[in-house]
Formats: structure tokens, sequence, C-alpha cells
């Protein structure tokens, strides 16, 4: 048995951005990457080294967490993952900030969320049992203000995550936030 202490960091978070339609392209199988391509954004959704999940495209391998991203644009995000094929279906891609092992158990002993604007903002963060395919807000539109930082889990508090649990953090702000998970993996 390992027991392993990480920290999970995301700068620039804003509201979930997902993009329904979107195609799947496999570099060639030494590259090990994929690109997805979708309809122009108004801005660039996804950045680099950030993470995504994927769902919705026919062959299995297209779909999960993903990350980190190696390069995104208005209309494409590209991550590395070797599969092969050309997938069909309704693609959705969204912006991710933790997926949990679904090999070991995963303890949160801290998260934090930092406004860095100078604007007032409210944040959510939602827990998306892949297993299961439920969906629960952790905390929904709570307000931060400027500058200000909010531990929602901290001291001797602790959140467990299911196996393949996803963890997204969103606010209403574009590039306003910035997040700090802390956990245990024991496997």
């Amino acid at each position: 048995m390992a027991t392993v202490f990480k920290n999970q960091l995301q700068t620039g978070i804003g509201p979930i951005v997902t993009i329904s339609g979107a195609t799947a392209a496999a570099g060639s199988p030494s590259s090990g990457s994929v690109t997805y391509t979708f309809s122009t954004q108004a801005s660039t959704p996804f950045t680099v080294g950030s993470y995504i999940s994927v769902a919705g495209a026919s062959i299995a391998g297209f779909n999960g967490p993903f990350g980190p991203v190696t390069a995104a644009t208005a209309s494409s995000v590209t991550v590395a993952n070797s599969t092969t094929g050309a997938p069909t279906g309704t693609i959705s891609i969204t912006g991710l900030l933790f997926s949990s092992n679904s090999a070991a158990k995963t303890t949160v002993i801290g998260f934090s969320l930092t406004n860095t604007t100078g604007l007032i903002v409210t944040a959510n963060v939602q827990l998306i049992d892949t297993v299961v395919g439920t969906t629960a807000n952790f905390i929904s539109n709570v307000i931060l203000p400027t500058n200000q930082s909010l531990r929602i889990v901290t001291g001797g508090e602790k959140l467990i995550l299911g196996p393949s649990t996803n963890v997204l953090v969103s606010c209403n702000q574009a590039s306003s936030l910035d997040a700090v998970l802390s956990f245990v993996e024991i496997s």
C-alpha cells in the first residue's frame, strides 16, 4: 500500500465551457496526441496546462479526463492520447480541475479558491461521479470579494472522493480564479 500527498493547481479559471459538436482527430500512433476541433469560440476556452473532460465519442479511448492540454486555440484543443480511429457522436468538452484515480482512495485535505481580479465573483464547485453518473454541487454561487481567498476544505475537514470523481471549478468572470486542491491518494 502506498500513500502519496499531492497538489493540483489551476490558474485563470472562468465559466464552465461545454462545447458540443466537437470532432476528434488522432495524430499518428507515434505522436500520442489527439486534437479536438469545434466551432470557433469568442475566446480560447481552454488554456495550455489545463485539464479537460471529454464525453460522447463513439470510441471509448477518446472519452475521459485528459491533460494537461498541450495546445489550444479558439477552435481546437490538443491533449496527450494514443487512441486511434475516427470517432463519431456528439462530443462535448468541459474544463476540469481534477479527476480522482480509479485505483486509489482519494481524500481532499485542503481546497482553496482565490479571486485574482478587482471584480467580485461567484464561485462554484461541482463533483461528478463518473461511475454512477451523478453530479452534485459542493459549493454554488458563493461570493468571493476582490483579491480574496476562500478555504472550502481546511483544518480537520476532509472530502472523500469516490473512484473516478471529477472536480469542476467555475465562476462568473473569465480568468478570475486560482484553485489549489491538496489531497492524499492511498493505493
